[in-house]
């Protein structure tokens, strides 16, 4: 079966469009992995950031957590934040690290993590220890 020059045309751009729309929609994905960080205590309340300092030496070692989620950013200290996040030992920098965060010093309240855990990538703000 033949078909004019026209009606080809057509058909490339449909193919060209759908699979560029596909694409697109893969490569969009990394929004929905995009984590936000806040320092917390057990109770998943927001406290300051200095709890969460790697070489915290206040004495609440287990007591403070960086907690990582579909948080929205800007939240303020008394905040509590709805179960379903991920709670990380702010002093262990493996696990800091695997979550995309940096391995030491303080992750600012609202520290974007974006591209997957381990990824490091998406604005990570950190303060000298």
């Amino acid at each position: 079966m033949a078909f004019s020059n026209r009606v080809r045309s057509a058909l490339t751009t449909t193919v060209l469009a759908t699979a560029a729309t596909g694409f697109l929609a893969g490569c969009g994905s990394d929004d929905e992995e995009e984590q936000v960080a806040y320092c917390t205590n057990e109770d998943g309340e927001i406290v300051d950031d200095e709890y969460c300092d790697d070489d915290y030496r206040g004495g609440g070692g287990g007591l403070f957590f960086l907690y990582l989620g579909a948080f929205r950013g800007g939240l303020p200290v008394g905040t509590v934040l709805p179960s379903g996040g991920t709670r990380v030992d702010p002093r262990d920098t493996a696990a800091r690290q695997r979550y995309g965060l940096p391995g030491t010093g303080t992750v600012a309240s609202g520290t974007r993590v974006t591209g997957g855990i381990g990824s490091g990538t998406g604005g990570n703000r950190t303060s000298g220890s």
